[in-house]
């Protein structure tokens, strides 16, 4: 059996489109089209450039076509961004970008409403102030156009039904939102009717792996069937997570997804505490995941090197972090001061001054300090993860970009003292594939994808090193650093 499919993939700073060629039981990745994702700023707010966006769709779709004839295509995005269409079916203006500014300090705006321990008992989602109820609570606030609005599609929807016209809200994406019941499966009646939002503006909820349309005539593109993949881009990380036993992941990208994968939803106390959150996984699993800045400070780190005229690959920014001396500096990478796009790099230093440690000044010690922040960060949440689910785990696998830095896995299976096995790097691109394979009848369920995924790629495992008992003593002065960062930001 043959079969040829496109997987498009939007990341928060880029995007591409990769064919899949599935022949036999082998796969080959076949990236036809790859482009920028930058966010726009007008009149004071960041919006992502849709129209842009949609236009590389269309080109992807047509590189793809020139060279193959395509099955199906599936598209995954970032979570909790959505875009608001009016009763004619028109996006009322461009979709904002969660980095957006307008949601800072809303979560007290949004007790006001319902209380947040009460909000997280409904939806299990993280206290997080990007969130789509936040996002939309601030809409309803500040748009004098609200009124207009007919329909909220978040991003992949979105994309969706500028293809096909139709119009569907697919699970995993809109379990990032604050806005569903994860026992249910249903849009949250208690939420809603708290923050006095309409259910008639919420499509109908699918699950992945079902076929959503065909590419509408009038686009004058070839007509693909389109399917409802696992769109938010970290529940399609997780399908291609190459194990059928339970795992512990970390999805390595931009932002890092710290987490396990459930048969049900933990919703409690403990899970409270630590601000875990519940989201939809493939056939109604659940992702128990801590959300968690991940590569973005490196980005920036990157980008404002380039700025200043030293142009380094990431490779080349591995290989002077591991030449800089270890533990100079440590950062909660997940604090404000590193949210926003800017320059890192005084960030960094001003961060390390407030808090009385070395500050970096070369490249090789800003990027170390970086990643050994990252490393700590992660055994932080994946301590959370194992107290709060009652597990024990001896693996982390690292799955996307995130599983090429060497350095990083190596840092984790320090920190953790647990084996890491590294890759798939392409992960949000082959869980995309592989359901769109399910949808075409290649694999029976999730299980033999996996199995099919184990045999198909190569990870990488690193081991705890000698250096473990340094890591516990720097992961307790760590500790005390996000004690202090808390009572700073009570």
């Amino acid at each position: 059996m043959k079969k040829n499919v496109l997987a498009f993939d939007f990341g928060a700073s880029s995007g591409r489109a990769i064919i899949g060629i599935y022949e036999d039981g082998r796969l080959t990745l076949k990236e036809i089209h790859r482009f920028p994702n930058y966010p726009l700023e007008e009149n004071g707010t960041l919006y992502w450039d849709i129209d842009y966006l949609f236009e590389q769709i269309k080109i992807g779709i047509r590189r793809a076509t020139d060279e193959y004839s395509i099955d199906s295509l599936g598209i995954d995005t970032w979570g909790v961004d959505f875009g608001l269409l009016d009763r004619a079916g028109q996006l009322i203006k461009r979709p904002v970008n969660y980095r957006d500014p307008r949601t800072q300090g809303i979560l007290a705006e949004a007790e006001k409403y319902m209380p947040l321990k009460d909000i997280y008992q409904q939806t299990g989602n993280q206290m997080m102030e990007i969130n789509s109820l936040y996002q939309l609570l601030a809409e309803w606030q500040n748009n004098p156009e609200f009124d207009q609005v007919a329909t909220i599609l978040f991003m992949p929807d979105l994309f969706n039904y500028l293809l096909t016209g139709k119009i569907v809200a697919e699970r995993s994406i809109a379990s990032t939102s604050q806005l569903v019941n994860p026992r249910t499966g249903r849009w949250d009646e208690k939420v809603l009717e708290s923050f006095a939002f309409s259910e008639s503006i919420f499509p109908p909820l699918v699950s992945s792996g079902k076929p959503l349309g065909m590419i509408k005539k009038d686009l004058g593109l070839p007509p693909i069937k389109v399917v409802n993949v696992c769109g938010h881009d970290t529940a399609s990380a997780v399908v291609s997570v190459p194990c059928n036993q339970e795992f512990l992941f970390i999805s390595c990208g931009t932002w890092s997804l710290v987490g396990t994968e459930l048969a049900r939803p933990i919703i409690n106390e403990k899970a409270y505490n630590y601000n875990l959150t519940n989201e939809a996984g493939i056939d109604h699993t659940t992702r128990f995941l801590k959300n968690c800045t991940g590569l973005w400070i490196i980005q920036e780190v990157k980008r404002n090197l380039a700025e200043l005229g030293r142009m380094y690959s990431y490779f080349e920014l591995a290989n002077l972090a591991d030449e800089a001396p270890e533990f100079k500096c440590l950062i909660d990478t997940d604090d404000l001061t590193f949210v926003a796009p800017g320059n890192m790099i005084q960030r960094i230093q001003h961060y390390a001054a407030k808090t009385n440690q070395g500050i970096p000044q070369t490249d090789g010690e800003l990027v170390r300090c970086v990643y050994e922040s990252l490393a700590m960060k992660y055994k932080y949440c994946i301590l959370e993860i194992i107290d709060a689910a009652g597990k024990e785990f001896d693996t982390v696998n690292i799955v996307g970009g995130g599983s090429q830095a060497e350095i990083l896995c190596q840092m984790v299976a320090d920190a953790s003292n647990m084996r890491v096995s590294a890759g798939p790097v392409e992960a949000t691109a082959i869980g995309n594939i592989s359901v769109q394979l399910l949808a075409e009848g290649v694999f029976k369920d999730v299980k033999e994808v996996r199995e099919w995924i184990k045999e198909l790629i190569a990870v990488k495992s690193y081991f705890p090193s000698t250096k473990k008992r340094e890591w516990d003593k720097q992961f307790s002065k760590y500790q005390q650093l996000l004690k202090s960062g808390e009572k700073a930001n009570a």
